[in-house]
């Protein structure tokens, strides 16, 4: 069974193949159905997905259908 560290590890892993450095700006844990940050729906879409768009979130690393969804942003 996967775990938030270890999904956390592998999208990591992932991103960094696309853009060397990169942050992470948003995450979704379907398990706990958690996203973080905690921010407001205010366009339809969850909060955490909203901030990751308008935050530079521009890398998507979806695991297992949803199971765990991580954004993170180029840098450099």
């Amino acid at each position: 069974m996967l775990d938030f560290n270890a999904a956390r590890a592998m999208a990591e892993s992932a991103a960094t193949s696309v853009m060397p450095e990169v942050m992470l700006v948003a995450w979704f844990d379907g398990k706990n159905n958690k996203g973080h940050p905690d921010a407001m729906e205010c366009t339809g879409k969850p909060g955490w997905l909203a901030y990751a768009e308008s935050h530079g979130g521009d890398i998507r690393v979806n695991i297992n259908h949803h199971e765990f969804v991580f954004i993170f942003a180029s840098v450099g």
